[in-house]
């Protein structure tokens, strides 16, 4: 027993020796630990970030993959790989691993510009019409001139594009000219008026870049900014093949859906779509490299240009929330209101997303990817870790207070003529839905709100500006990327689109009532007979043929292919001219006196024919051309 007790007294006294030793020595790596903007040191975003992996460790999928790099200035503060780039053959993500950058690609446009104007061979504020080939727009609405500025800042006026942004065959893939004239959607704002972020618009931007250079886009960019800052595993064409490291190792990444019920991954394959119009975002790369170009952004020496001031101009601010002095856009780079105001871009393809952005105060940056298309804690939580969260009270001022904004609001980002018209309808926002009701007015019509994600029910804060016209009525609501338009008729439009639809549907149940009548023989024929139901069967296959267009537009990956929107369309003219026929005639019945018939069975067939007309009218389902 006494031998035990001598053992035991050893023991505490070794674990309390120990402890005396090591918590010191903890205490010092702690106090070591550079803190980032958010006040937090590395070692606590590391401790937050090995909390998300640990969740895979259940068994369950909570996660794909991640690579996540902090840095600040020269130093690479913190780099690590999460999760696995092929699941079923355990295959980790590791220092070289590739995945995809998606529209950061663009930021290598807005560089360019820059070193183009700095040498005198760009105007930004000149139209680029005077750099592109003759007649190279032919969908053009407005006569003012598009600037290198207006594709900057997504404010050119295009609409979302119906043709397909991505190709499966890398050999069906032609010349970025070729692609841009095929891949032009409609101009349906006056440039300057409204923000819609525009992949057509900045995929323009890199061929402005190619013409005024006289060197093919990918060259450039390899040339002037991938070389400069030794990025040799980054590559930017449609097919990877400009590098040969990238095109070897992003063979090997999978895609992955996370089911957040079922807590499983979902393999989606190696999702090698290709991006024709690839400077809006076919880059693909290393982490490494994604902050060897971020540390570049951050460093007063400005290695990519010859003034440091260069760098700085682009950092200014173009476009503002409302009329306040709070920038959302730099010259093509997005700000950001974290505890600080970061800058960058994000990006996301049908592979995964990504995300870059830097303080040049601080010089701290964070750069992270994913391989899951909607995204995962690693990409939304490190904004945070490394920044912080905005405090209202950086924008008090005598204005604060609740606003009074209500009403129904539009995505400028979407189909506002042609066969997809409808579909922006259904993406309409009332104010209640963005907490409208509950936001705080900041700073000269800044807003402060909360968008919820009705998916995820996470909420985060996101800064709004309104846009009023003289007699203070709102017109939109500014947003980074995309602007909301106020619709002071959406729900008479939302209304004639559900009855439509519902015209569609009851016109299958009297079908199959008249069918069901005929065979226990209690329908009394009618010389109109046949009218009826080649209009039920029109209005039926009309509602068809709309849910045909959007079914198209999913699965061809964002678009219509020509021959099948031709015909989409033509079955719409076809559909709306039976109705209009088949009305008249029955109709009319009411003006033959002579004949005993109900006048509301015509009546309610007239007007459900109308209102099917009428909805194919104003939402263009028949316009197959641009």
């Amino acid at each position: 027993m006494k031998q035990f007790i001598q053992k035991l007294a050893a023991l505490l006294c070794s674990g309390a020796l120990l402890t005396a030793f090591t918590c010191p020595a903890i205490a010092a790596e702690e106090e070591a630990s550079p803190v980032l903007p958010s006040s937090l040191t590395i070692a606590d975003v590391e401790r937050e970030l090995n909390s998300i992996a640990s969740q895979n460790q259940s068994g369950e999928d909570y996660y794909a993959a991640a690579l996540v790099g902090i840095f600040q200035g020269d130093d690479i503060l913190y780099t690590d790989y999460f999760g696995n780039i092929d699941i079923a053959n355990h295959i980790p993500a590791d220092e070289n691993t590739c995945f995809e950058w998606g529209s950061i690609s663009k930021t290598f446009i807005w560089v360019s510009a820059f070193q183009l104007w700095e040498q005198g061979k760009l105007d930004l504020e000149q139209d680029v019409r005077t750099y592109l080939p003759e007649g190279f727009f032919q969908h053009l609405s407005y006569d003012e001139p598009i600037t290198m500025l207006n594709l900057m800042c997504h404010n050119a006026g295009w609409q979302e594009t119906t043709t397909p942004l991505f190709k499966t065959d890398e050999n069906a893939i032609h010349s970025l000219k070729e692609e841009l004239q095929v891949l032009e959607p409609m101009q349906v704002d006056p440039p300057g008026k409204t923000v819609a972020y525009s992949n057509y618009g900045a995929a323009v931007a890199g061929y402005v870049i190619e013409c005024v250079s006289g060197q093919d886009y990918c060259d450039y960019v390899h040339e002037h900014i991938f070389a400069p800052l030794g990025m040799e595993q980054t590559s930017l064409n449609p097919t990877h093949s400009d590098c040969d490291f990238v095109y070897r190792q992003r063979q090997k990444a999978h895609a992955y859906s996370v089911n957040p019920i079922m807590s499983k991954a979902i393999d989606l394959g190696t999702s090698l779509d290709y991006i024709p119009a690839y400077p809006a975002g076919a880059a693909c790369g290393t982490i490494t490299d994604m902050m060897k170009y971020g540390q570049a952004l951050v460093d007063e020496s400005a290695p990519l240009f010859n003034s440091p001031e260069t760098q700085r101009l682009m950092l200014t601010g173009t476009d503002f929330y409302g009329e306040s002095d709070i920038p959302m856009n730099c010259h093509g780079f997005w700000c950001t209101e974290f505890g600080v105001r970061a800058y960058g871009h994000t990006g996301g393809t049908l592979f995964g997303q990504a995300d870059l952005e830097f303080d040049p105060v601080s010089k701290v940056g964070y750069a992270v990817m994913v391989n899951e298309p909607n995204g995962n804690d690693f990409l939304s939580s490190l904004g945070t870790l490394t920044f912080g969260t905005l405090d209202p009270a950086v924008y008090g001022s005598e204005t604060f207070g609740k606003s009074d904004i209500h009403g129904y609001f539009l995505p400028a980002r979407s189909q506002h003529q042609g066969m997809l018209r409808f579909s922006t309808y259904l993406s309409g926002l009332s104010s209640e839905q963005i907490s409208l009701a509950d936001a705080d007015i900041l700073q000269n019509g800044v807003l402060q709100i909360t968008m919820t994600d009705p998916q995820t029910k996470e909420t985060a804060a996101a800064l709004l500006g309104d846009k009023r016209d003289p007699t203070d009525h709102l017109i939109a609501l500014e947003s980074p990327s995309c602007d909301m338009l106020y619709d002071r008729l959406y729900l008479v439009h939302l209304s004639l689109l559900t009855l439509f639809v519902l015209g569609g549907v009851s016109a299958v149940y009297m079908i199959l009532i008249q069918r069901k009548l005929k065979r226990a023989k209690r329908w009394n024929a009618h010389p109109t007979d046949t009218a009826y139901t080649a209009g039920r069967i029109a209005r039926l296959l009309s509602v068809v043929l709309m849910l045909s267009v959007y079914v198209v537009f999913l699965q061809n990956k964002g678009g219509i292919p020509d021959d099948l929107g031709r015909l989409l369309g033509s079955g719409q003219i076809v559909c709306a001219a039976v109705c209009g026929i088949t009305a008249v005639i029955a109709l009319s019945v009411l003006l033959v006196r002579k004949q005993r018939v109900s006048k509301l069975r015509p009546v309610l067939f007239g007007i459900s024919n109308a209102l099917s007309i009428s909805a194919i009218v104003f939402f263009q389902m028949y316009r197959f051309w641009m």
